[in-house]
């Protein structure tokens, strides 16, 4: 789905965690629930976990890690949030130099990519399925170590039973018929 790519800033090192959970934007959350009108306590907490991913994103960077961390499906409502917020440049923008120092680009799968990644599972679906079960290991241990197994219970379990991508899809639609009508 999208993998997060950075631009460095000025800042050293990533604020704490805490600190960039503290950041609150109603415009992002809102926009998101106009577009997917869920309960807004669980946008906020949508939100919240988006924070909690860009952090993990900027840390990998400035641990200078060759792996980057992969948005998979089970994510699709932490990308949407992200999205949501990333349309508000100037404030996503200044979020990133605050408290990462570095922007964290929303890197969408690409035509090419796509073709690539279909020509390798047709030569060798079982590598490509090795290799894919190898990122993900490590993307689990890298959440569990940095956020915890909560955090990772919440990304890959909890958010995606409560909200998978067919319900954001059919909330979506609903919202946009619902606006044209309203």
């Amino acid at each position: 789905m999208a993998r997060a790519n950075t631009e460095h800033f000025s800042r050293e090192e990533l604020a704490p965690l805490d600190e960039v959970l503290a950041y609150r934007n109603r415009d992002v959350v809102q926009r998101f629930l106009d577009s997917y009108p869920i309960d807004p306590a669980d946008a906020e907490e949508i939100f919240i976990e988006v924070k909690r991913w860009l952090w993990l994103a900027a840390h990998q960077t400035m641990r200078r890690s060759r792996r980057q961390l992969v948005v998979t499906l089970p994510m699709a409502a932490l990308d949407e949030m992200w999205h949501c917020f990333v349309l508000f440049t100037q404030d996503y923008a200044e979020f990133c130099s605050r408290f990462f120092g570095q922007f964290i680009h929303h890197h969408p799968v690409t035509l090419a990519e796509k073709a690539r990644t279909r020509r390798r599972k047709q030569r060798d679906p079982e590598g490509f399925a090795r290799a894919f079960a190898r990122q993900m290991e490590w993307q689990y241990k890298l959440i569990a170590e940095h956020l915890g197994e909560e955090t990772l219970r919440k990304w890959y379990v909890e958010l995606p039973s409560k909200y998978p991508m067919e319900t954001l899809q059919r909330l979506n639609a609903q919202s946009a018929v619902a606006g044209r009508h309203g």
